[in-house]
């Protein structure tokens, strides 16, 4: 077959089993190993009885997951040893004039397509077919973690410097647990191209001693969904939260998931991930055109009523179901839209603008020529250090901020309302009590009285300047 003295002999010392010898090889080869999981490349994964067990558990989970695809793609996780010793053997062993009827196709299209033939043989079973644009990932994963130990050594060998471990990883683990983390199948396809063929020879295929652990999995690509929603009351958080550490999270009243509860009977999906642009505190509420959001439906498993002329159906009777409730609302126009879509509600955070009407209270007696002049003083750059409030959850900063415009409207001698048009992440609240001089100036400052004088009582959101659903 063309082999010089010395690849001769080596190659005919890796075990392989039949499929394997055939595909390489060639069919006049004769199989060297006991039992199929013995082979060096392969694992077994290419034996029939072991593809029609892994199709088998394909059909059974398919059947309980409540999928409505006709569809799939499939992924192939291989061991990593499996990985290192398919670029081992190409380097060392695969020559063009090899007689094996598949000696030139790449492993994992090897293991694919004899996955791909099972499957599609049982589609009356599971009604999909594969498609490479499919939104439905069926994932194959095998493990097999024998050899990984004496990969590393004999890598660890030659590249020394692609396994050093930092000072800092080893505060929490051992050299030896670290260096096993990092065989990966990234790190073996950036290393490949190093490995010359009289290297690649020293390495000892061994025969794994047990079949590979699978595990079968499907997942869907998530939905997106663009919205605005206001909040009417003053006793709901944007997402589940809890007082304490020590104190459970208060599920099922918070904005997320009473937008996402609709969503998550309607697909069936996993979890929900809701992303807004900012958030009010539990005691504002969010009036006006409402604050943007987008709910990302995660493997969702029933779509057909987002798909097609379905889809403005089903999100406009999904608005009706959420505006049901009498704190939260969303706004006409809920949108399906992508992914990149979906990332731009966090672009440029800083740049938007957002409008505030507070009802205040102050100490001391107000006087109306003052209130007036509030509107002349703008536009304001604040300073603001992380108020106390928040300072154990969030780090020690310090922010400058613009007050674009404000307004104030005395009520009585000690009651007014403030409208001012803010930076988006402004700490409102403090800006208008000073929180013990750590925001300047604060409204209290404009207004010439102490320090905490002056207090907030009730707080609204009523714009926030970003145009969206996006087009």
């Amino acid at each position: 077959m063309g082999f010089d003295a010395r690849s001769d002999e080596e190659y005919g010392h890796i075990p392989l089993c039949t499929i394997c010898t055939r595909q390489l090889r060639g069919p006049n080869e004769i199989e060297n190993v006991k039992e199929p999981f013995n082979c060096a490349l392969c694992f077994g994964v290419l034996d029939e009885k072991f593809v029609d067990e892994v199709v088998a558990e394909v059909k059974k989970i398919y059947a309980s997951s409540g999928y409505d695809s006709r569809s799939f793609l499939l992924a192939i996780n291989m061991p990593v040893t499996a990985i290192l010793r398919e670029a081992l053997y190409e380097i060392a062993y695969q020559i063009p004039s090899s007689d094996g009827t598949l000696s030139m196709v790449p492993f994992k299209l090897r293991i694919v397509n004899a996955y791909l033939e099972k499957i599609r043989n049982v589609r009356g079973a599971t009604g999909l077919s594969p498609s490479l644009n499919s939104d439905l990932i069926l994932t194959l994963t095998f493990v097999n973690d024998e050899f990984n130990k004496n990969d590393i050594d004999y890598l660890m060998k030659e590249f020394p410097s692609d396994f050093q471990v930092s000072r800092k990883r080893l505060r929490y683990t051992s050299v030896a647990d670290t260096v096993l983390s990092m065989y990966t199948k990234v790190r073996i396809a950036s290393l490949t191209h190093k490995l010359n063929r009289e290297y690649a020879l020293i390495y000892k295929m061994a025969s794994p001693s047990a079949s590979c652990i699978y595990t079968v999995s499907f997942e869907r690509n998530p939905l997106f969904i663009a919205g605005r929603y206001c909040k009417f009351s003053r006793n709901m958080s944007q997402s589940p939260w809890s007082a304490s550490t020590d104190i459970p999270r208060i599920t099922g009243q918070s904005v997320s998931e009473k937008i996402g509860a609709p969503f998550i009977k309607e697909t069936g999906c996993d979890i929900t991930r809701f992303v807004a642009s900012g958030r009010e505190d539990i005691d504002v509420r969010m009036l006006g055109t409402g604050r943007p959001f987008v709910l990302q439906l995660i493997n969702p498993k029933k779509i057909s009523s987002f798909q097609g002329h379905n889809l403005k159906t089903t999100l406009k009777r999904l608005e009706d179901d959420i505006n049901k409730n009498l704190d939260v609302k969303v706004l006409p126009g809920l949108k399906q839209i992508t992914s990149d879509q979906a990332s731009l509600i966090k672009i440029s955070q800083d740049e938007k603008r957002k409008l505030y009407t507070g009802y205040c209270y102050s100490t001391r007696k107000l006087d109306e020529l003052v209130l007036n002049e509030l509107r002349h003083k703008a536009p304001i750059e604040v300073i603001q250090k992380t108020p106390v409030r928040v300072l154990k959850r969030r780090p020690l900063l310090e922010r400058r901020r613009t007050i674009f415009s404000i307004a104030a409207l005395k009520l009585d001698d000690h009651h007014f309302l403030v409208r001012m048009e803010t930076q988006a992440g402004t700490y409102v609240k403090e800006f208008v009590h000073g929180d013990f001089g750590r925001t300047r100036p604060s409204l209290a400052d404009l207004l010439d009285v102490e320090c905490g004088e002056i207090d907030i009582l009730e707080l609204d959101v009523e714009g926030v300047d970003m145009e969206w659903p996006p087009k």
